[in-house]
């Protein structure tokens, strides 16, 4: 069996790092030292995800589960505590950790079908997604630990308004540098000025959402402890295309008014994270080569800044 078959969408992204080269030519031998660690039964890796080999698989008594190999990076530090905190409350549950090989073996969830592709109307998409949250949001803060850390929101972006000046600078894209001012300062002052803390998932977008039949379950978080208001961007961008309505403004007005009453959040404060957001996607999206992508998530950006 090919266990890392070349036009995996993981493999295609990683191959233009050269650090992660490195890994994935690492990648067959741990798939195998995981796999003997745990007496797993593998399956054929799945497609989804760009910075992690995922595949179905079966434990030695039986019990279907998920084996998922991660390239070491930042964003994926403290999936295990997070998974640990959450214990299947909203999101999927942590099976086992093997830390040295950044493995974890998850619940499988049964059908599994995301979000992203159910028929329901977008309304009824963010409604579920905002349930998933206050699941995950209910369970409080973890205790500190050292071996086992989740980041702070206020620490992240701030080190991301710095890279998106920089890239700014360095890069030079035809973007509004007063909007691009703007992001930076959201990146740096929305932090610290949290009405409260949560673990935030970090990319709760519809893909990273799945059925199990009677509810949903999140995947693949990048968590973080901070402003809960953080964590809407992805699910309000990725619904369906806001921006492709004959007026954004008013369906992303909308839709923003629906999950700050879903979530008792301000509105206006939601609005400024995805501007915050978008403006940090952009310059990284230009920072890798892909510049008019990045004008299409300055465009996103305009229109929002209209909410705040």
């Amino acid at each position: 069996m090919v266990t890392v078959p070349p036009d995996l969408p993981m493999v295609r992204e990683l191959s233009r790092n050269p650090d992660a080269r490195r890994w994935l030519e690492r990648l067959p031998g741990l798939i195998d030292e995981v796999r003997d660690a745990f007496g797993l039964t593998l399956g054929t890796a799945l497609p989804g995800g760009s910075c992690s080999w995922v595949a179905p698989a079966t434990l030695p008594g039986g019990t279907p589960v998920i084996a998922k190999i991660g390239w070491p990076h930042r964003e994926m530090y403290g999936e295990p505590a997070a998974l640990r905190l959450w214990a299947g409350r909203g999101a999927v549950r942590l099976l086992a950790h093997d830390p040295d090989r950044h493995a974890l073996i998850l619940q499988r969830c049964d059908p599994g079908g995301p979000l992203a592709a159910d028929d329901l109307p977008a309304p009824d998409r963010l409604r579920i997604g905002a349930a998933v949250l206050r699941r995950l949001w209910s369970a409080g803060l973890p205790e500190a630990s050292p071996a086992d850390p989740i980041e702070s929101v206020v620490d992240v972006t701030a080190d991301w308004a710095d890279l998106a000046e920089e890239r700014m600078a360095r890069l030079r894209p035809a973007y509004d540098p007063g909007l691009v001012a703007e992001g930076v300062r959201l990146l740096h002052d929305l932090p610290a000025s949290a009405p409260h803390e949560v673990v935030v998932h970090g990319d709760l977008n519809p893909g990273n959402i799945l059925s199990t039949g009677d509810g949903w379950l999140a995947i693949d978080p990048k968590p973080m402890i901070g402003d809960p208001a953080y964590d809407l961007w992805p699910l309000l961008d990725q619904v369906d295309d806001p921006y492709a309505y004959p007026d954004p403004v008013r369906t992303l007005h909308e839709r923003i008014a629906l999950l700050a009453g879903e979530l008792d959040l301000d509105p206006a404060r939601i609005a400024a994270w995805c501007v915050a957001r978008k403006v940090e996607s952009a310059l990284w999206t230009a920072h890798h080569g892909r510049a008019q992508d990045g004008a299409t998530e300055m465009h996103g950006a305009a229109v929002l800044a209209r909410l705040t």
